[in-house]
């Protein structure tokens, strides 16, 4: 026992730990494995992540991630799930966690588990939010350069028709360039969205504006298709544009302020 509010298991059986983890995905608890695992995902897409050592939390929300020894991203996840299962199949434990809407199945085989750690956690503690993204919008809007040099902001909250675009600017081609700003994980349907703004623009002007979604980061899913859809993307520090607006730097400053 680490405290009366964890449990701590080494060298369990198979069973033992797909029972383990069963209770505790009924209990609701927080649950970390720490194992050599494999992972498939089929949905909206599909990949599969071959042997490596890794880290599953399940939290009592039921959300999974996988994470990597290396980088604070998971390299898979399931922000919702309506079932997780662990069972033992052909001596390897098999953690299932299924989505219905929309259908995702990740599908985890634990070939070896080092650790499992189980219990309840309370946080009560308050978010405190650096930026919203108007204040986002207009730190940009004030300095361009945050996106790229040369960059110069014409407009912005620019309705479209379909919605408004954050800013539109023109870089130093004299091209246009829409910017899409959000303050939070940037997700496959902001890509979309921002794709609906350069389509329409393109349609009203008769000219193929750039398309730049900016986050504090992006879900796999976002990437996949800006890059698709030939959109790019910029990922922002919320914290570091906090103190560019604390400090009223307002118009000209240095990129190394913001590093």
């Amino acid at each position: 026992m680490v405290n009366k509010l964890l449990e701590v298991f080494r060298n369990s059986s198979l069973d033992d730990y797909a029972k383990l983890i069963n209770e505790s995905i009924v209990k609701r608890e927080i649950l970390v494995l720490i194992g050599k695992c494999s992972v498939d995902y089929t949905g909206r897409g599909e990949s599969r992540l071959t042997d490596g050592d890794r880290v599953l939390i399940i939290k009592s929300d039921g959300s999974v991630q996988i994470h990597r020894p290396e980088g604070y991203k998971p390299v898979n996840w399931q922000p919702q799930t309506s079932v997780i299962e662990a069972r033992v199949v052909d001596n390897k434990l098999v953690l299932t966690a299924i989505r219905d809407k929309p259908r995702e199945i990740l599908n985890v085989v634990f070939n070896e588990i080092y650790l499992l750690i189980r219990g309840r956690l309370t946080d009560n503690g308050e978010f405190v939010m650096y930026l919203n993204e108007s204040d986002i919008r207009d730190l940009i809007y004030v300095n361009p350069w945050l996106i790229e040099d040369g960059l110069h902001i014409i407009g912005k909250e620019k309705d479209l028709g379909v919605g408004a675009v954050d800013l539109i600017g023109v870089d130093n081609k004299g091209k246009a360039v829409l910017i899409e700003v959000k303050r939070i994980t940037a997700s496959r349907e902001a890509a979309l969205q921002l794709y609906k703004y350069v389509e329409k623009y393109a349609k009203l002007t008769g000219a193929q504006p750039r398309g730049i979604l900016v986050a504090p980061s992006f879900t796999t899913q976002a990437l996949d298709t800006l890059k698709r859809l030939n959109l790019e993307y910029r990922e922002l520090d919320l914290k570091k544009l906090w103190l560019l607006k604390k400090r009223n730097m307002g118009g000209k400053c240095g990129l190394d302020q913001l590093l």
